[in-house]
């Protein structure tokens, strides 16, 4: 299974998340500034288009980059408080979407960074095949919390992994 991880915005390509990952197959965690989020997105088309993952997981910032990647090129997400609120703000180069990519997008009920009812409704805007699951978290997600929403999202329920 090939894996890309995006990180959010002022966080790190280097955790306990990617460690855990890791497990599942080739893991692709690039280390993101965002400072130039139509460069970034750029970037970030051209890894995808290049490597074809199986599964893009992402938090926050990297989360707006994998709704959009996701969509387009057909790659289910599992996407932690995603800023999707980027999509009013930026504008990268999104093009049309892939109507049957599967989004699992977890919410912290105590996100004081991207409230979830913001989520919500920007997510109304998009034809898109979501499932929400909102957790007992604020905007930073613990480990432990990760990875039950990865092993819920199902994406990795066929992989082998040592966890």
């Amino acid at each position: 299974m090939k894996i890309l991880y995006l990180h959010g915005y002022n966080s790190t390509n280097q955790n306990e998340r990617t460690q855990w990952l890791s497990r599942f197959g080739k893991l692709y965690h690039p280390l993101m500034k965002y400072k130039n989020i139509p460069e970034d997105y750029k970037f970030l088309d051209k890894l995808v288009n290049k490597h074809r993952f199986d599964v893009i997981v992402a938090s926050s910032m990297g989360g707006f980059m994998a709704f959009h990647l996701g969509n387009y090129y057909n790659i289910p997400t599992v996407l932690l408080n995603p800023a999707l609120i980027m999509t009013m703000i930026v504008r990268p180069d999104i093009r049309p979407l892939a109507t049957d990519t599967k989004h699992f997008i977890c919410l912290g009920k105590y996100d004081d960074v991207i409230p979830p009812f913001t989520t919500k409704n920007i997510l109304k805007q998009f034809q898109a095949h979501y499932l929400i699951k909102e957790y007992e978290a604020k905007h930073k997600i613990s480990i432990e919390i990760f990875k039950d929403i990865c092993k819920t999202s199902g994406i990795f329920n066929r992989v082998k992994s040592s966890d």
